[in-house]
């Protein structure tokens, strides 16, 4: 990997399934305590394998650097990321963004960056959210810190939805089961539409420990809009884990690495709270389970679990490292998008 990196998002390509962009982040020259700002975008190619970085095209090299925020990609190639952290220089600032950011790559080699005409304003700013994109093209944003509250119990029962056909901003009220407010937890989209969300802790402004949170695992219905908490026999059961990875594969959510959030005495953590363990939910019979039948396989799957394994120990190099020392190499790479999108998106935009 060119950089030592973390805090930092990614996601894989619609059309190939293997290649991924790495967006953002925090970078250093690898060994060095020395940031480094030469790239915003990176793509790796696992099947030659490669690194390499991207260049922003048409004057649009104005992406602002930022960090601990999640991009989610559409059909269409499209990477929408709100917010962020500010990372620009040297002396960053500890500013947090509320603009949704619109990135297309058009080749191997190039990519077109855009801040979308918004209806509606955009939420108080936030960091360490989840972001989960629906077939009807509703972005689901859930939990997180926010810039002014710390973390608020508000970002679980009235969730900021973003529309990406229209550009615009809306709130759910959500009801059902009670679900804590939580940052660092990690979401999958099952079938039907449901969100399943795990782990993640809670802190409040000035707090000297993470804290944790119930239930572990709560049901988001994006039909219904409604919580539940499923019951779940606690055999095999991991400790309550933050900032750790999680990847939905087959009927099996796999939830890797992570903070023991329920032995944390501080906000920097003991290295032997640190798990380098995977757990395996069952999310048809939700259960804990720690084997998956050998015949429910996909080279899909087997992938997204490998970046999700990738995700996780990057995470658990931010927490070893406040100092920027530690770096990780996740494998990444990127493929061709719908040019022809691209065209019809900022048609539209011209017009209007």
């Amino acid at each position: 990997m060119p950089v030592g990196y973390y805090y930092g998002t990614s996601c894989v390509s619609v059309t190939d399934n293997s290649t991924i962009l790495l967006i953002g982040g925090i970078s250093y020259t690898p060994n060095t305590p020395n940031l480094d700002f030469d790239a915003k975008v990176y793509i790796f190619n696992p099947n030659k394998p490669q690194w390499k970085s991207l260049k922003f095209i048409n004057g649009s090299n104005n992406f602002v650097m930022r960090n601990n925020m999640q991009a989610v990609m559409n059909k269409y190639g499209q990477i929408f990321i709100y917010g962020g952290l500010n990372f620009t220089n040297n002396n960053s600032s500890n500013t947090v963004y509320n603009d949704m950011n619109l990135l297309l790559a058009t080749d191997y080699n190039d990519i077109l960056w855009s801040t979308p005409s918004v209806t509606y304003a955009p939420p108080t700013p936030f960091i360490q959210y989840t972001a989960t994109l629906l077939s009807n093209g509703l972005i689901v944003y859930i939990g997180g810190i926010q810039e002014t509250q710390a973390i608020s119990a508000t970002l679980m029962t009235t969730l900021k939805l973003f529309d990406t056909y229209y550009n615009s901003w809306s709130d759910q009220t959500i009801s059902g089961d009670p679900i804590e407010s939580r940052a660092g937890h990690s979401a999958v989209l099952a079938q039907n539409e449901i969100i399943i969300v795990y782990g993640g802790y809670s802190t409040k402004t000035n707090a000297t420990s993470y804290n944790t949170v119930t239930p572990d695992v709560a049901v988001l219905n994006t039909t219904t809009w409604t919580w539940s908490t499923p019951y779940i026999f606690q055999a095999h059961a991991p400790p309550l884990l933050a900032l750790h990875s999680a990847v939905l594969y087959e009927n099996y959510m796999i939830i890797a690495f992570g903070l023991n959030v329920a032995q944390s005495t501080g906000l920097t953590p003991d290295t032997n709270l640190l798990s380098n363990d995977i757990y395996i939910l069952d999310i048809q019979n939700y259960a804990w389970v720690i084997v998956i039948p050998a015949n429910q396989s996909s080279e899909y799957n087997i992938l997204q679990f490998a970046i999700g394994i990738g995700v996780g120990v990057a995470i658990l190099i931010i927490f070893l490292s406040f100092s920027g020392y530690m770096c990780y190499s996740k494998y990444f790479n990127y493929q061709e998008v719908h040019y022809e999108y691209l065209v019809f998106q900022y048609s539209i935009h011209y017009e209007s």
